[in-house]
């Protein structure tokens, strides 16, 4: 690993003094424009320097609501004090929107945690001073827009990392510089990927309501991908909740906004959204329906696809490694979960460390299968480790 990222904060050339932080940094929506442009500044601050009132705590539900009704019903106040002899030029946003694209790909390559304090520190020492200075109001949108999408990758590395409650602030911030840059489409987009976290908790209610807020923010069909992925999102929630009328319909509404999708004329931060995500999330709805028939050829077409990217392997195998024990095919399902285990190796990713916890722990049940053995002890070496 590179040395940068095992350095302090002090070595990263970020203030260490003494400073309180508090507890709701980075939760609360504001509908000022300083306060949020202060509050983007500490967060990243704060959080290079892994001040516990920050980086720790507990995933707040009740700040994911208030930011929801926020973002739906508040109105911006344009408080900004510009900081004289710092202009800002579309230059210098395209500069950002360059490596925010560079550190997603980073995420998607190799995990969160690789480099995710070099984004932080990026956000703290080049786009923070940046949101301060002075430019004019189709700079500031375009600049509002780069750092809110920066906010969201920072955000979900974050989240892969498995520091949820840190995430969530991130996903905030990103979701009231949206509503500055007037880009309802990326708020939207934003309020999906908190129903992904949502999700991935195991928040299936929560997961629902801020997939709807999406929907309900975004009617657009310019960028489809944002209803596309909204309706997705709601269907992954009902499966959860057991209710198959409402999945089914929630796929249908999926399905048709996908057909819509001209990648294009698409937003770079939608470029993701093809026909293998689209398939990975409606294979991984019916099997959470418990309804292998129609999950299965959605898991094969995500899986064929998934090469190149790590993250997508782990999932994938996993998935399919499940749909294989639903079949009482234990030799299918012990090589798609040697798959996922070893595509997690590879990355730096709680989250896909998790996967294969799971798969480990599911397993467990079958261990008198003998290539169920043979996962089993390949899992336990990559935990150990």
């Amino acid at each position: 690993m590179c040395a940068l990222y095992s350095k302090t904060a002090e070595e990263l050339g970020i203030s260490v003094a003494p400073a309180q932080a508090r507890s709701d940094v980075g939760l609360v929506y504001s509908s000022s424009l300083a306060e949020t442009l202060v509050t983007v500044g500490n967060l990243a601050e704060f959080d290079v320097q892994r001040h516990p009132g920050v980086v720790s705590g507990h995933f707040s539900e009740e700040a994911i609501y208030a930011a929801c009704l926020d973002w739906l019903f508040t109105s911006p106040v344009a408080d900004r004090q510009p900081k004289a002899g710092s202009r800002v030029t579309e230059r210098d946003v395209a500069a950002i929107m360059a490596t925010t694209v560079m550190f997603d790909g980073m995420d998607r390559s190799f995990g969160g945690d690789q480099s995710r304090d070099l984004a932080i520190k990026y956000l703290h020492d080049h786009v923070v001073p940046r949101l301060h200075g002075t430019y004019d109001d189709k700079v500031g949108r375009d600049l509002f827009h780069a750092a809110a999408v920066l906010c969201e990758v920072i955000g979900y590395m974050t989240y892969d990392s498995e520091r949820h409650a840190l995430a969530q602030r991130y996903f905030i911030q990103a979701l009231r510089l949206a509503k500055e840059a007037g880009s309802p489409a990326y708020g939207a987009f934003v309020l999906t990927t908190m129903s992904h976290q949502a999700m991935y908790l195991g928040r299936p209610q929560q997961a629902l309501r801020l997939a709807e807020a999406a929907r309900q923010s975004y009617t657009g069909t310019h960028v489809a991908t944002v209803q596309t992925e909204a309706a997705m999102h709601a269907a992954r929630a009902y499966a959860a909740l057991g209710d198959e009328a409402s999945t089914t319909q929630a796929l249908l509404a999926a399905e048709r906004s996908f057909a819509l999708q001209d990648p294009a004329t698409g937003p770079d931060w939608a470029s993701h959204w093809g026909e293998t995500v689209f398939a990975a999330f409606a294979g991984a709805t019916w099997l959470d329906l418990a309804k292998p028939g129609q999950a299965r050829p959605h898991l094969v077409r995500a899986a064929q696809d998934a090469n190149g990217q790590a993250r997508r392997v782990v999932y994938s195998a996993a998935q399919l490694a499940r749909l294989a024990m639903l079949d009482g095919d234990a030799e299918q399902a012990a090589a798609h979960a040697m798959t996922a285990a070893d595509a997690a190796a590879g990355l730096e990713s709680k989250r896909s460390t998790k996967v294969v916890r799971d798969l480990h722990l599911d397993f467990k049940e079958q261990a008198n299968a003998q290539p169920i053995q043979a996962f089993l002890a390949r899992a336990h070496d990559l935990l150990a480790e």
